[in-house]
């Protein structure tokens, strides 16, 4: 679970930090940047898996085009840094919680050689323990979470791991850099170093260092969903793997590898969420697996004929059934297609799946959308609620900004917070006349 991230230099985000609950839905009209801080999320996720330049090519645009834009041109790097509340393990050797509390920090570095070569680098990693409960402020708010902070030890020798390359970097001369560990002390020669700076988190010794190798496993757990209904709408083939795809289009092979009791509860939630649905079904086809709906009319349909709205919501529920306790869901605009009227029960099903039950540390869903419909179906709980807009700097660029919804409409102006009323208003001004 993420609970605040911290980006600089990319795309809009500059000098950006926001603090994330168990479930966050942030609102604000379109352009705000949104999907930028979804794809900030995505990087991190891929950089657990691969290298930093196969990372960048696998984000929407350009590599150069993820860097923020400056007057000057693209900035020179990008800063990504995550505090996170991991799920309990144990000490295989004495029992006894392993830390729950880090940070982890990425510099990704971007040269224009003479060549006209843009070398992308991971200049520099760090990754932190906490060990002071008194100043983890962000724990204070969500209390049924304080079961599943555990920190460093009093007395214990500070765990930190910085990677870290130190030197010149000149877009004619060689490279003098040398890569560091701050534990050991360690320099080792420039070839070596361009080695390990194109790797992704998951560097060097570091993979070794378990509490490391958790902070990995959780980022690569982030799921940023752009489900697109026409795949949705096919079978998929027996093979296609037991985690749905991004874009859905295993949806019936994922249902399938769902244990019966997860299975029985999707039906269960789609019986509360879609008018007259009955049940479903996964059939075989052939090589392939098929989705198949029946309704309290008796008929029972293929997905292929299956409105946008609920393909949505199987697919979405499938994904929050089948995710790793702690797993980060992201999805964009999570009302389309479906019925307004239902829309609120939705979010009831997303608070209870955020919900911590037991020794379990519940899923983490991050919603973005640009309709107010959204604003009253979290009317309760305003602590979920963030607004998103762009904002001028002192260098005059826009910059995206994401402020908490005060708890009251009081007149009370705190500028990192904003009410919900002036939510409400921008919406509104923003929205097409035809929707008016």
């Amino acid at each position: 679970m993420i609970t605040r991230i911290e980006v600089d230099g990319f795309k809009s985000l500059r000098g950006f930090a926001l603090d994330l609950e168990p479930l966050t839905a942030i609102v604000g009209a379109s352009g705000a940047g949104k999907s930028n801080l979804l794809d900030a999320l995505h990087l991190l996720s891929r950089l657990a898996q691969t290298s930093v330049t196969e990372a960048l090519k696998g984000g929407r645009g350009a590599i150069r085009d993820q860097f923020s834009r400056l007057r000057d041109g693209a900035a020179g790097r990008v800063s990504l840094s995550v505090e996170m509340l991991l799920g309990t393990t144990r000490d295989p050797l004495g029992g006894e919680p392993l830390v729950t509390r880090v940070l982890h920090k990425t510099e990704i570095g971007r040269t224009v050689l003479s060549s006209g070569i843009e070398d992308i680098t991971i200049d520099e990693q760090r990754f932190l323990v906490f060990d002071d409960p008194a100043a983890d402020t962000w724990m204070e708010r969500p209390p049924a979470l304080l079961p599943f902070a555990h920190y460093n030890g009093p007395g214990s020798a500070r765990m930190e791991s910085v990677f870290k390359l130190e030197g010149t970097r000149s877009a004619t001369g060689p490279d003098t850099r040398v890569a560091r560990w701050n534990e050991s002390g360690l320099e080792w020669d420039p070839a070596f170093a361009r080695a390990l700076q194109q790797r992704g988190i998951l560097v060097g010794s570091l993979s070794s260092r378990s509490w490391v190798g958790r902070i990995a496993k959780e980022l690569s757990a982030i799921r940023v969903i752009h489900f697109e209904p026409s795949k949705l709408r096919l079978s998929s083939d027996r093979a296609a793997g037991p985690a749905l795809a991004a874009d859905g289009s295993n949806l019936p092979t994922a249902l399938a590898a769902l244990a019966p009791e997860a299975r029985a509860q999707i039906r269960a939630d789609l019986a509360e969420l879609i008018p007259g649905f009955r049940s479903f079904e996964v059939v075989p086809a052939d090589e392939e697996l098929r989705l198949e709906v029946e309704f309290t009319d008796g008929g029972r349909v293929p997905a292929r004929v299956l409105s946008d709205g609920t393909l949505r919501l199987v697919a979405l529920l499938t994904l929050l059934r089948g995710s790793p306790p702690g797993a980060l869901i992201a999805v964009e605009e999570p009302e389309n297609g479906i019925y307004p009227g239902r829309l609120r029960a939705l979010i009831d099903k997303l608070v209870d799946a955020t919900t911590p039950r037991g020794d379990v540390l519940p899923r983490q869903v991050l919603l973005t959308s640009h309709s107010p419909a959204i604003l009253a179906a979290l009317h309760g709980r305003p602590e979920s609620l963030v607004f998103a807009d762009l904002v001028r700097r002192g260098d005059d660029l826009r910059s995206t900004r994401m402020r908490h919804v005060r708890a009251t409409d009081s007149p009370e102006r705190d500028p990192t917070t904003v009410s919900r009323r002036e939510i409400e208003r921008i919406l509104d001004a923003a929205r097409p006349e035809d929707e008016a």
